[in-house]
């Protein structure tokens, strides 16, 4: 009776089932089978939409337990029902040789992100030489680092891979950037560290502190020199990327948890600066972002020369068009930077002499007599000789206001 009562119950209990509850059932049941089987497959997780609350709580629940448990690398993570995929490469496909890893090799893992490295370029950006550091830096040592990576948040940013060694195991992670001063500060100072599925490396830094890596970086030269190939519009400056992939290649490197690069080759527009006859190329960016904090270039500035066709400090032309017959600049990155600021003070020049050549008249605000300059760099001379110290841009902008300045009323003669 007993256990016709309890099949009659669990019946019952079938027969309320929802299409929900059947799927979340099925997919739970095929989440173990592949977290269980993960020595034999590559690692893919669906996530079905769940909409029921409880639903959600009990996946997410079993989700942590089960899956995040396991911490191996080539995994996906969930964040709000998003999958994002980690490499899905298999392990065949990493070499325990680096003369295995060749420009071909590379090209293959690439071709569907439309870029490509010949054997030469890739050879130029091997025999860059690494700086290696012991962490955590000292007074000794920080300013050798600081000198090769530069500050974080300066312009004239320095491109290039840096690579965590694990001294116990002996176990690599390579990541790169732009900008290496800024990234590895995001590192010392812990801004990383916050971060949900930080994959393998934070979470070791976090156990043993800094003092169980090492750090060695590789700056990319200025005048590296690799051409422009028209195929995915990088140049030498964005070659960084196939650094990384290359060293990603490696065994060794078994604390990353991707092994393809992502070039964003289709995230937004390539920026190009030219001379002014459009002869001559200057520089290559991804994105306005790019160009502004390696040249100092405002995102504005930028978006106003494209629309408009106007020059750039009166030297240069800033386009979104490649053009093929084209001269590249022999100029390495440090000085078509000095370039850009001889060029912006000669405009600051030609425009000051307008803006403070303009004749003016003076007085005082508690009396009638008045004084006539021939431009308001003369009126700024007049109240300096009498201990007045006035800027010029200041009283500029009190011109014609009727409001006082440094106790004189201004206004164009």
């Amino acid at each position: 009776m007993i256990i016709l009562e309890c099949g009659t119950k669990f019946k019952y209990y079938i027969q309320t089932f929802t299409e929900e509850n059947y799927l979340f059932i099925l997919y739970f049941i095929f989440s173990l089978t592949v977290t269980y089987c993960k020595d034999y497959l590559q690692i893919l997780t669906y996530i079905l939409p769940i909409n029921t609350k409880v639903h959600k709580k009990i996946f997410r629940s079993t989700f942590k337990k089960v899956y995040f448990k396991a911490q191996a690398p080539n995994l996906c993570c969930a964040q709000n029902n998003r999958v994002r995929f980690y490499s899905t490469i298999p392990n065949k496909t990493t070499f325990k040789d680096f003369k295995d890893i060749t420009a071909n090799e590379i090209n293959k893992l690439l071709k569907n992100q439309k870029v490509y490295i010949t054997e030469a370029e890739l050879d130029k950006l091997k025999a860059i030489p690494g700086v290696r550091f012991n962490l955590p830096l000292n007074d000794q040592t920080y300013p050798a680092f600081e000198g090769l990576v530069g500050k974080p948040n300066t312009r004239g940013i320095k491109a290039g891979i840096y690579i965590f060694t694990h001294i116990t195991s002996g176990a690599k992670y390579v990541g790169s950037s732009n900008s290496l001063s800024r990234r590895l500060d995001q590192y010392f100072n812990f801004k990383h560290f916050n971060q949900k599925n930080s994959g393998l490396l934070i979470p070791l830094i976090n156990k043993e502190g800094f003092e169980a890596f090492t750090l060695e970086v590789f700056v990319i030269p200025d005048n590296l020199g690799l051409e422009l190939n028209n195929s995915n519009n990088l140049n030498f400056h964005f070659s960084y990327l196939f650094l990384e992939q290359y060293y990603l290649l490696h065994e060794q490197f078994n604390l990353n948890t991707q092994r393809i690069v992502n070039f964003r080759v289709d995230q937004g527009k390539s920026v190009y600066l030219y001379s002014l006859d459009w002869k001559v190329l200057y520089y290559c960016a991804y994105s306005l972002n790019e160009i502004k904090g390696a040249l100092g270039i405002h995102y504005a500035t930028c978006t106003h020369c494209i629309k408009t066709g106007d020059s750039y400090l009166d030297f240069f032309r800033i386009s979104t068009n490649f053009i093929k017959k084209v001269t590249k600049t022999e100029l390495n990155l440090h000085e078509l930077l000095e370039l850009i600021d001889i060029k912006k003070k000669e405009a600051l020049k030609t425009r000051s002499s307008v803006k403070f050549s303009k004749a003016i008249i003076i007085r005082k605000e508690d009396q009638e007599k008045i004084l006539e300059f021939p431009s308001i760099t003369m009126a700024v001379q007049y109240l300096k000789s009498i201990d007045i110290q006035a800027d010029r841009n200041q009283l500029a902008k009190h011109l014609d206001t009727g409001n006082p300045y440094k106790g004189y009323i201004f206004s164009k003669a």
